[in-house]
């Protein structure tokens, strides 16, 4: 959150950056900046008065949203598999957990209806994001108000927790998604990445390794570094090359735009294909330039480079004459970037999950 209000305090202060140099649809400017700003600082310390230390928010693979004017929440864990819904309210606790957990069930699948900046209600009015990856008593999917409401009162008649904490009364309840969750979620976004496997010629694989790995499939990822959506786009570097390289169109993406799946999946499938064709071109061996493309999505060209020599031409050159498991090593321990060491080991565990 204070990352976000920095950026929007510093946009105030540029005068180069105007809606007229972005392409329609796209622009990452709102009207007015300073109300924006000021709603994003009220967000902060309204969930920070009401939770104190175990105020929480969403980031790249939790999502976390606030209700009944911040007195109830949803958390959902990716890589935990969890659903906990919980409320402070004094006043009829029962009821509004509720509501928090139907709210939770229903949530649509498109991130741009649901502000989870705010404590404002959810409009469910579509496939529910976590259609199949919960289901109620008796093993069905949740996709209707009733089945919702039918699963809230058995939760609350069988598995609701009441915990003392220095903000008061906290009652919650905790739902298990499916063990098979991320491939439910998987399946349903098969489509999109076809799309994109062919339109920019990518192992699907490759493509849910990395959702998987920048986000664990949830479509309202948003980390401290200002990334979006599936595959944790950063509208100004990988984003705005897309648009420069590919679109041919000048600017950078929105959030609203990376938070559709579809164009989340695009912008970062097109980005592979710009590291594979432009920055890491000249690595002779496929095997090789895939473990660079998959390194160099999350620590930059640069740093696969230093990983070899620091001089870009000549750290080809050794890249070319290595074997593809030398290659794999140096990227793993001689990568600058300590995370970017981790993360091509889980992309390629991922990657292997989604070829089975």
């Amino acid at each position: 959150m204070k990352c976000l209000a920095f950026w929007l305090l510093m946009l105030t202060a540029s005068h180069h950056v105007t809606a007229s140099t972005l392409p329609e649809n796209f622009v990452e400017l709102p009207d007015d900046v300073q109300a924006l700003l000021l709603e994003y600082a009220f967000f902060d310390d309204q969930v920070t008065s009401h939770w104190g230390q175990q105020a929480s928010f969403s980031s790249a693979k939790a999502y976390v949203k606030y209700l009944d004017d911040y007195l109830s929440r949803a958390r959902i864990d990716f890589e935990a598999g969890t659903l906990v819904v919980e409320t402070l309210a004094s006043s009829e606790p029962k009821k509004q957990l509720i509501e928090a957990i139907v709210s939770a069930l229903l949530t649509p699948d498109d991130p741009n209806a649901v502000d989870i900046y705010s404590a404002r209600d959810i409009e469910a009015n579509s496939k529910p994001f976590l259609l199949g990856r919960v289901l109620d008593r008796s093993g069905k999917a949740i996709k209707f108000r009733w089945r919702a409401q039918q699963y809230a009162q058995h939760l609350i008649d069988e598995k609701l927790k009441v915990a003392e904490s220095p903000q008061g009364q906290v009652y919650r309840v905790t739902i298990k998604l499916v063990g098979n969750h991320k491939q439910v979620a998987a399946k349903g976004i098969k489509g999109l990445v076809q799309d994109a496997s062919n339109r920019f010629n990518l192992p699907e694989s490759l493509i849910l390794g990395i959702i998987e790995t920048e986000s664990g499939f949830n479509p309202f990822a948003v980390s401290h570094t200002n990334a979006y959506g599936l595959m944790q786009i950063i509208p100004s570097t990988a984003g705005k090359d897309v648009f420069n390289l590919i679109y041919k169109k000048s600017g950078k993406p929105s959030r609203q735009y990376l938070f559709n799946a579809k164009n989340n999946i695009t912008t970062g499938s097109a980005y592979l294909s710009i590291l594979r064709d432009r920055y890491l071109r000249g690595i002779k061996h496929p095997t090789s330039q895939l473990y660079c493309i998959i390194s160099a999505y999350n620590s930059g060209a640069g740093n696969v480079f230093k990983a070899f020599h620091s001089n870009r031409k000549k750290a080809i050159e050794r890249i070319n004459s290595l074997s593809v498991e030398d290659v794999l090593w140096r990227l793993r321990k001689k990568n600058p970037s300590l995370e970017g060491r981790r993360y091509i080991e889980k992309v390629l565990v991922n990657q292997q999950k989604h070829q089975a």
